[in-house]
């Protein structure tokens, strides 16, 4: 194999989404291409700005937290692609302080963003016409727990729902 094929190999797989440098470099070697080869090969994708782990982080970060994830859900997600831990963690603490972060209207309060997702599943239930018992408190703690938030955060959310359902239960208070 000549880097002309490694290159349109790695082309390819671009092609669909971006893809880390660990990740190339892995389904390079599955298709049975060489060390040298592949290093050449990225270094000049490298050089194209096809291949950025820097970018890629943000950019995983940026959809991550849209769909609520934690940080540390994040960081391990990152990981698992080829991204070391403490690289992730200093891009995206560099990212959370730049303008760019700020023009997204994303929230950096871990806490602040389960609540945001445990009140709209507690808004869901009450429309439905349903209490926020402990069942469903459980299950907003699944949800939290899934979504990569630690313990101390889902149990502070759970709280101050169960606050919140207490509340609503004695209309009479409000007198």
């Amino acid at each position: 194999m000549d880097k002309r094929t490694c290159m349109e190999a790695c082309l390819a797989k671009l092609n669909y989404r971006m893809r880390t440098e660990s990740e190339l470099r892995g389904a390079m070697k599955g298709l049975g291409y060489e060390g040298d080869e592949i290093s050449e090969t990225l270094e000049e994708l490298k050089s194209f700005g096809y291949v950025d782990d820097e970018r890629y982080v943000r950019e995983f970060y940026r959809t991550s937290r849209r769909k609520n994830w934690s940080k540390n859900r994040i960081v391990n997600a990152l990981r698992e692609k080829g991204i070391a831990a403490s690289f992730a963690k200093e891009v995206l603490d560099e990212f959370e302080a730049s303008s760019e972060f700020a023009d997204l209207g994303l929230e950096t309060d871990e806490r602040a963003v389960a609540l945001e997702v445990g009140e709209a599943m507690a808004s869901t239930q009450i429309s439905r016409g349903k209490h926020l018992d402990e069942s469903f408190l459980k299950k907003v703690g699944r949800r939290l727990t899934s979504l990569g938030y630690d313990p101390g955060c889902c149990y502070y959310v759970i709280n101050r729902l169960r606050a919140g359902a207490v509340e609503n239960d004695h209309p009479e208070d409000d007198l």
